[in-house]
């Protein structure tokens, strides 16, 4: 009679291996959501403190909002964290509206490393009646 010994090494390295791509692969995922939202992070603080600092009368003024985008993203600590590839502001009405766009770094040095990443944020004003 023949024996058909043999050893299983083959298929859990096999198994091992999936297994870690699937964990770095989830790893990648998370950490490019969690740029999308930093990037978006900054966006609404940026549109925020710019927006407050251009209205007058209840009206953004297009030239002061990008004077004071320009000062929150050269100021903020978490901006300058950002590999800032575009900067885009206008005013619509009483609507200020702010686009960053920013390149995305895997913190696994591995993968996509050009991927670039735009959000956009939107302040309006309004006014009291007393």
């Amino acid at each position: 009679m023949k024996s058909e010994a043999g050893t299983i090494a083959v298929l859990v390295a096999t198994y091992l291996s999936i297994i870690l791509v699937a964990i770095f692969g989830s790893i990648a995922v998370v950490a490019a959501l969690v740029g999308a939202n930093r990037v978006q992070g900054v966006a609404e603080m940026a549109v925020l403190f710019a927006h407050d600092r251009a209205v007058e009368l209840g009206v953004p003024d297009s030239a002061e909002l990008s004077v004071e985008l320009e000062q929150f993203l050269s100021l903020a600590p978490s901006a300058q964290a950002l590999q800032l590839v575009a900067v885009d502001s206008y005013v619509t009405g009483a609507v200020s509206t702010v686009r960053i766009c920013a390149r995305y770094v895997n913190p696994l040095g591995a993968g996509i490393d050009s991927a670039i990443i735009c959000r956009e944020s939107r302040a309006q004003s309004f006014l009291i009646d007393k």
